[in-house]
């Protein structure tokens, strides 16, 4: 398992310099007028990904140097598991432009928690309500505004 851990370190490296150095100048507006530059929060996050990869990068290095893993960085079960959530994302991504966002929502909650073998009723019909509700109440009656 530390070279799953050694990989995901230098994946998430790569995705927080990538932050850092394209994404956020290009898609974050510089705004010279604020207080508090919008970039902050990104650049910030970036940041914290990047160190934090570092270290998960250091303490992985450092296990595989004293035992060495002779298996695969990462099992089969864990690359179909990986790309169930893509597609899964993919799917509620374009239901949310045809249908809104109720169905993707209760997809997002719901299908995870049947692929994780969670078979209790009141769980599956609770936990996606209450979840769904909680957004409607802060999306649209809190906060004033919607989803699209």
């Amino acid at each position: 398992m530390k070279k799953a851990e050694l990989v995901s370190g230098l994946v998430l490296l790569a995705f927080g310099l990538c932050l850092w150095a394209v994404l956020i100048p290009w898609q974050v507006a510089e705004s010279p007028d604020a207080v508090i530059s919008p970039r902050m929060m990104p650049y910030l996050c970036a940041t914290l990904i990047v160190v934090l990869s570092l270290i998960l990068i250091a303490q992985s290095w450092m296990d595989l140097r004293r035992n060495a893993d002779a298996g695969p960085a990462f099992t089969r079960a864990e690359v179909l598991s990986t790309l169930g959530v893509i597609v899964l994302f993919g799917v509620a991504a374009a239901l949310f432009v045809f249908t809104g966002p109720l169905l993707p929502g209760i997809a997002i909650v719901l299908l995870p928690m049947l692929a994780l073998g969670e078979r209790r009723i009141l769980v599956l019909t609770l936990l996606p309500a209450a979840l769904m509700g909680g957004a409607w109440l802060l999306f649209y009656v809190a906060l004033g505004t919607s989803f699209q």
